[in-house]
């Protein structure tokens, strides 16, 4: 039996266990249990005092590391296989609170100490095409469990300059390169200017920026850090939507036996709490309505998480936001079914007058939600296309993207809607 303690700063939280067979298990430490302001790490995973199964465990630990082609090179590159292993590697800064280590004795110290990063040696494995995660991994130890399939690493932005930091610090910033495959051009310049046109029209996003130099960088606030008084930064804890419904990221998508909207909108309704909740469920339709209208068909239940602030959870903020149906190489269909369909151009009144009675409120509420998506998103547009181009001028993809919504918006109405 091999093991991995998980920490919440000095608090053991439980052991992440893997026997000789390579099944999982995961069980709360005792003191961890009955501390008046411990967590459990997802709410399929409440804390008791029972072992969880293979398939739970690995629901969460599984959804902290990378996927698809960056977890593949990583894997091969570090001689390490499968959510464990991958863990007990690069443990040390995960999404949310804990830290994950095979020391027993782990003791957390905040610290601000810190390297820079030499950006050339980004831009070089940029131009190589090689995996900006393979190069970050080999800097700085412990450092690099970050979930989903984009390349990517996180880091302290200070001054301009990215740095790395040392003695178990927490990163505070995500910092994503250009996608240069499957004929996908300008995934920063996309993704910001989605992320700025959700934010014109009142979705909660992230703070953002494009760092431009050789090759351009997108870089997002951590929403599951904060500082306190004296500048010292903490983690919070966050579950994405399938860590908190005990689903492994495979089946990220509804189509892939994933979370539907139906699954992700009562998850709200029984567990943000009670001040939050209205507005959590409003930001969650019109989040949906916004990827339905800028063409995000890869806004799956990874890209939702709820974050636990002052022992509550409350949806956090939006993130991930990109305009994938202006790539001609990535699947058409909606990461969502609406109604019974998931193709943009077969989904009108009747699949929202569907999905209003799967969600079991008034006819029309989704419908007029939509709408009024699309007239927010209709005015804001080229406004958000200005003030980008301003500071961007090379950039040529946001007006496409422009031009798409337009596209879409006209495609609704003439699906009644």
């Amino acid at each position: 039996m091999k093991v991995l303690y998980v920490f919440y700063e000095n608090k053991r939280v439980g052991i992440f266990s893997r026997d000789e067979n390579l099944v999982s298990s995961f069980s709360y430490d005792e003191q961890w249990q009955v501390d008046k302001n411990s967590f459990p790490l997802s709410l399929a995973m409440p804390l008791s005092q029972k072992s969880f199964n293979n398939r739970i465990t690995l629901s969460f630990f599984e959804n902290l590391l990378p996927e698809g082609d960056v977890r593949d090179i990583l894997e091969n590159d570090h001689n390490i296989h499968g959510s464990f292993e991958f863990l007990e590697r690069f443990g040390q800064d995960c999404a949310g609170a804990v830290i994950i280590t095979s020391n027993e004795n782990f003791s957390y110290r905040p610290s601000s100490s810190m390297k820079e990063i030499d950006i050339e040696k980004i831009y070089s494995a940029i131009s190589k095409k090689k995996s900006i995660a393979e190069v970050i991994s080999h800097m700085e130890p412990g450092y690099l469990s970050l979930a989903g399939a984009q390349d990517k690493f996180a880091a302290i932005l200070k001054n301009g300059n990215i740095f790395l930091p040392t003695e178990g610090a927490p990163t505070t910033h995500i910092i994503k390169t250009p996608i240069i495959r499957h004929g996908i051009k300008e995934s920063v310049y996309n993704e910001f200017y989605c992320m700025e046109l959700a934010r014109a029209i009142g979705l909660p996003v992230a703070p953002c920026e494009i760092m431009e130099g050789v090759y351009p960088l997108f870089i997002t606030e951590r929403y599951d850090r904060i500082k306190d008084n004296q500048g010292i930064v903490h983690r919070l804890h966050q579950q994405d939507f399938c860590q908190a419904q005990g689903v492994v990221s495979e089946a990220k998508y509804e189509f892939k036996d994933g979370p539907s909207i139906k699954g992700n909108y009562e998850l709200l309704l029984k567990n943000v709490s009670a001040t939050k909740r209205i507005q959590a469920i409003q930001d969650f339709l019109s989040w949906i309505c916004f990827n339905l209208l800028i063409g995000n068909n890869d806004g799956h239940s990874k890209n939702l998480s709820l974050l636990l602030v002052n022992n509550k959870n409350e949806l956090a903020p939006f993130y991930d936001l990109l305009c994938t149906a202006i790539y001609e190489s990535l699947h058409k269909d909606f990461s969502f079914k609406i109604g019974d369909r998931y193709t943009f151009a077969k989904i009108g009144l009747n699949q929202f007058n569907l999905l209003e009675r799967e969600l079991n409120v008034k006819k029309g509420t989704f419908t007029q939600r939509v709408k009024d998506m699309r007239e927010l998103i209709l005015i804001n547009k080229d406004l958000v296309l200005e003030e980008i181009m301003d500071k961007h001028p090379l950039a040529k993809i946001p007006k496409r993207i422009s031009a798409l919504i337009e596209k879409r918006a006209k495609g609704l109405r003439q699906q009644g809607v």
